[in-house]
C-alpha cells in the first residue's frame, strides 16, 4: 500500500524544515511525499530545494492559496491513501505512518482513517480525541490525522470558494455522503495552532462553516450566535491582556475549550 503524503508551503521558511524531516524519516517503505510551494519569497524554496531528490513531485508557483496547492497535491498523487501535513506540523514519531497502514490494512473497507492529533497552542499542548460522529456540525477530526482513500479526494476535492474552512466542507461531505470512517486510537500528529490562516482568523473560519452548514439546509443561527460571542471575546482578551497573565488562563480555560 503506498501511501501518499503532501505538504503545502508558502513563505515558511523557520517551519518548512522540520515537517520535511518529519515526513522523511518515517520507517515505512512505500511513502510518496509531495510538496507543493505558492511561490515562497522568503527562502523556504532553498530550504525544500536541499530535499528535492527524496521528494515524489515539488512545483513551487503562484496560486490561489493553501487549498489550491492542496487539489494539486491531490492531483499529483498515486497513492493509495493521502494525508495532509501542513508546514509547521509534524507526525508524532517515525512509525506513524506503518502503524496506521497497518490500521488500514485490518479495516481493508475503510474509506478515511484517523487518529489523535496533539494542538501546540500558546498556552500549551492537548491531546485532542476525534470523533466523526460530529462531522454534520463541526470539525470532529483533524486532517493532519487523517488518511483519505485518493479516488475519493479526487471525488470531491477542497472547494476553493472557502478561504479557511474547505477541509470542514470535504470532509463533512464524505460523513453525510456515507464514507466509511475508522478511529485508530493512535497519536498522528503535533499541530501547530499558534500561526496559519484558520487560526489568524478564528471568527471568519467559523462563519464560513456555519455558512456550510447552513447550505444544507440546517438551522444553527443559535449555536452560530452564542459561537461567535464567544469567539469575539476570546479575541478581545487575547489583545488586550498582556501574555503572562493571558497564558495561565487559556490554560485553566483549555481544560473546557480546547480552541480557544
Amino acid at each position: 500500500m503506498r501511501i501518499t503524503v503532501v505538504t503545502v508551503s508558502f513563505n515558511t521558511r523557520q517551519i518548512i524544515e522540520k515537517t520535511i524531516l518529519s515526513v522523511l524519516s518515517q520507517n515505512y517503505p512505500d511513502i510518496e511525499y509531495i510538496v507543493i510551494d505558492g511561490g515562497s519569497t522568503d527562502g523556504a524554496q532553498e530550504i525544500i530545494e536541499k530535499y528535492r531528490t527524496r521528494l515524489a513531485h515539488y512545483v513551487s508557483e503562484r496560486d490561489g492559496g493553501i487549498y489550491f496547492g492542496m487539489n494539486k497535491g491531490i492531483d499529483a498523487a498515486t497513492g493509495d491513501y493521502l494525508l495532509f501535513l501542513n508546514a509547521g506540523d509534524v507526525f508524532a514519531d517515525d512509525s506513524v505512518v506503518s502503524d496506521m497502514a497497518g490500521f488500514i490494512s485490518g479495516h481493508p473497507d475503510v474509506d478515511v482513517a484517523y487518529g489523535n492529533s496533539e494542538q501546540l497552542l500558546e498556552y500549551g499542548a492537548y491531546i485532542v480525541k476525534p470523533s466523526a460522529a460530529y462531522m454534520n456540525h463541526k470539525m470532529g477530526i483533524s486532517h493532519q490525522a487523517t488518511f483519505v482513500r485518493l479516488p475519493l479526494l479526487r471525488s470531491h476535492k477542497f472547494d476553493t470558494r472557502y478561504r479557511f474552512a474547505a477541509d470542514f466542507e470535504q470532509l463533512s461531505h464524505f460523513y453525510l455522503s456515507g464514507a466509511r470512517f475508522a478511529y485508530c486510537d493512535r497519536l498522528v500528529a503535533r499541530v501547530e495552532m499558534t500561526d496559519g490562516a484558520t487560526y489568524r482568523h478564528y471568527i471568519e473560519s467559523a462563519n464560513e462553516m456555519y455558512d456550510i452548514i447552513e447550505s444544507r439546509g440546517v438551522d444553527v443561527s443559535r449555536e452560530r450566535k452564542s459561537q461567535i460571542r464567544r469567539k469575539k471575546l476570546t479575541r478581545l482578551f487575547r489583545n488586550m491582556v498582556p501574555a503572562p497573565v493571558r497564558k495561565p488562563m487559556f490554560r485553566l480555560l483549555a481544560k473546557y475549550y480546547k480552541v480557544l
